[in-house]
């Protein structure tokens, strides 16, 4: 994958209105593939952050007259985490930290959708 298109795209979506941080992580690893924004962020917040949505796939049959997760939000504190898939083809999620009640999570929904079709394009 193009390294200069992922670190801008994160650095573009860490720059959003309440957004404090994001991370592009790969769920199976763990790896964190870029993250921005959020320099007193830990870093072993993303990976373990992924561990939400593992937490729902164990699950999901209890939640299948939902529907199908497209985020896990969850309110902490000290903000919002919520962590998207990206990129279904890589294992790919997008992990958000941010301000209570600041950020559109259906614009922002869209625009990480936005960001795993560019990806799969690369």
């Amino acid at each position: 994958m193009n390294a200069a298109f992922i670190e801008r795209r994160v650095s573009e979506l860490a720059a959003s209105e309440g957004v404090l941080a994001v991370a592009l992580v790969e769920s199976s690893s763990g790896l964190v593939w870029h993250a921005a924004g959020g320099t007193t962020m830990a870093p072993s917040l993303w990976e373990a952050s992924i561990d939400y949505w593992r937490l729902y796939q164990r699950n999901q049959a209890h939640f299948r007259d939902l529907g199908e997760l497209g985020a896990a939000v969850l309110y902490h504190h000290g903000g919002m985490l919520a962590v998207m898939p990206c990129d279904a083809e890589a294992d790919l999620f997008v992990v958000c930290f941010a301000r209570h009640q600041s950020v559109n999570w259906m614009h922002w929904q869209a625009e990480v959708r936005a960001f795993g079709a560019q990806l799969g394009t690369l």
